[in-house]
């Protein structure tokens, strides 16, 4: 734990009631930015531009299973001392921890792409003249240099609170300004449902907005703030993680519902889709103002990805990682190059790499979610925080559900990709 993660949590410690919550409150920020991308984005007006609102079922069954691995993974690294990556490789073997390390870390790789043409659509939100890739630019040198500042976890906190305010903000007031949209019977109202052809879109929500990659990154986080038990006994753990993931459940939905009342029947290729459609129906002024929440959403994404996927490879193979650690932010910024190049080459991800990455999505789920579960249950370990009964049926439930939308669209992802 770094000096001034020392501090802060002395800081911490001393407060009580509401100052106390609020100085708990950090790692849940850094990992709402992380997941709320263009990606994500898209993937949620898409879900109710195409099904309405039958999807909403899916969201909360989503965050219910963010929540409740979230919460057991910090538990684990604060009680333990060691994030989740690092308790799989010394309890379990280094195979299931290096398989979850490389497909995290070629996911985010991946993915970096998608966030490096967000970041120049942001741009291009805010400076219409400026070209999209020329924006993405502009963020990667961004990113870049804040890599290498001082005290970086802290810094990034702070920053991350205030974007995922922003967006939150920003997507609230895009809600609203659909929300009087007389209803036309194209998609359904209705809030639970099975549409044909959700499967696949259901994976990729999944992917952005409950991975357990990103979980797994947030015990690392939750190392870095300084946690204690003493923060498990008063519940400031429990809060960052629902705060949290309450802010990705916010803009999630406003984006859902914004798609059902907005779109009905026209999905959006991309956020200036988005973008077009508000302006028409709100008129010009939504351009800089969902373009400040749009590149909000791209820039944390862009610049936190690439450090969730080395973090994790690095501790899957023994070696020393952190926000501040020289070669994790070093790698982050070749993650960052690898993206540019490849948006530049093709603008966009090219469909093999996408298949790629979210089959190695599903790999990981099933590795983090059982091995999570059974670290969080060893008694020789967690002694009188081991999860209990209740919590871990919760936890099994949560995983076995999800389980069988993974297990299906793998089987059409697979069906796809050898076709």
């Amino acid at each position: 734990m770094s000096e001034l993660a020392n501090i802060e949590q002395t800081k911490s410690s001393d407060k009580s009631g509401l100052k106390y919550f609020l100085a708990a409150l950090g790692p849940g920020f850094i990992l709402a930015a992380t997941s709320i991308g263009p990606g994500s984005i898209v993937s949620s007006t898409n879900a109710g531009a195409n099904f309405g609102y039958n999807l909403f079922w899916w969201f909360i069954v989503m965050l219910v299973f963010r929540a409740v691995f979230s919460l057991a993974m910090n538990r684990y690294t604060v009680v333990t001392g060691k994030p989740l990556m690092v308790g799989i490789r010394e309890k379990y073997g280094k195979v299931w921890a290096v398989l979850a390390g490389v497909f995290a870390f070629l996911g985010q790789c991946v993915y970096g792409i998608g966030n490096f043409m967000g970041c120049g659509l942001g741009m291009n939100m805010l400076f219409p003249g400026l070209p999209v890739k020329y924006g993405g630019l502009i963020a990667l040198v961004i990113c870049a240099v804040l890599f290498f500042l001082k005290n970086l976890y802290h810094k990034m906190e702070t920053v991350m609170k205030v974007l995922v305010g922003i967006m939150a903000i920003i997507f609230i007031i895009s809600l609203i300004g659909t929300a009087g949209i007389p209803y036309d019977g194209t998609v359904s109202h209705s809030i639970v449902g099975m549409p044909a052809g959700s499967m696949a879109l259901m994976l990729s929500l999944l992917g952005t907005t409950a991975s357990l990659g990103t979980c797994a990154w947030g015990s690392s986080l939750a190392k870095e703030k300084g946690y204690t038990t003493r923060d498990i006994d008063q519940g400031g753990l429990r809060i960052d993680v629902i705060v949290g993931v309450i802010a990705i459940g916010v803009i999630s939905l406003c984006c859902f519902f914004v798609g059902a009342n907005l779109l009905p029947g026209a999905p959006i290729k991309n956020g200036m889709d988005l973008l077009s459609a508000l302006s028409g129906l709100l008129g010009a002024w939504v351009r800089p103002v969902f373009g400040i929440g749009f590149l909000a959403a791209a820039i944390s994404s862009f610049m936190m990805a690439p450090k969730l996927g080395i973090n994790l490879l690095l501790q899957s193979l023994d070696k020393d990682s952190g926000m501040e650690n020289k070669a994790e932010n070093i790698i982050s910024i070749l993650m960052l190059v690898f993206a540019a190049v490849v948006g530049f080459l093709y603008s966009g991800v090219p469909a093999q790499l996408l298949t790629l990455a979210q089959i190695g999505g599903v790999i990981n789920t099933p590795i983090l979610g059982i091995m999570t579960i059974l670290l969080c249950n060893r008694k020789d370990e967690m002694s009188r925080y081991r999860v209990g009964k209740g919590f871990t049926v919760v936890l099994s439930i949560a995983y076995l559900f999800v389980m069988i939308t993974v297990i299906n669209n793998l089987i059409t992802i697979v069906g796809k990709f050898l076709a």
